[in-house]
């Protein structure tokens, strides 16, 4: 009885595992922030958290969607991504809308 129930606990312990590692491929990844180089084959995005700035670079191919507009420097974007052995590659860059400024 006693090897029963360790055996019971170890299949278990993997079946936990394994859907955790499962639920964490499908997790997708995104990137926020501003703009700051658009070439052809690449976006370069900035962005300060807790006083750090952090950039990063996702190569752009002919699958990846654009949304919500033209890209232009200095504007806010969201990189869905897909990270791979020899870099990140956008899938679907998301153009934010410039925040209005109010006038009075």
């Amino acid at each position: 009885m006693k090897l029963v129930t360790i055996i019971l606990s170890v299949v278990l312990s993997v079946m936990l595992v394994a859907t955790a590692l499962a639920a964490q491929e499908d997790q997708d990844n995104y990137f926020t922030g501003t703009l700051v180089e658009n070439a052809a084959d690449h976006l370069k995005v900035s962005r300060v958290l807790q006083g750090k700035t952090e950039e990063r670079v996702f190569k752009v191919n002919a699958q990846t969607k654009i949304e919500g507009g033209r890209l232009r420097l200095r504007q806010r974007i969201t990189v869905r991504y897909i990270p791979g052995d020899d870099g990140d590659t956008a899938i679907l860059v998301i153009v934010r809308p410039a925040a209005q400024k109010n006038k009075k």
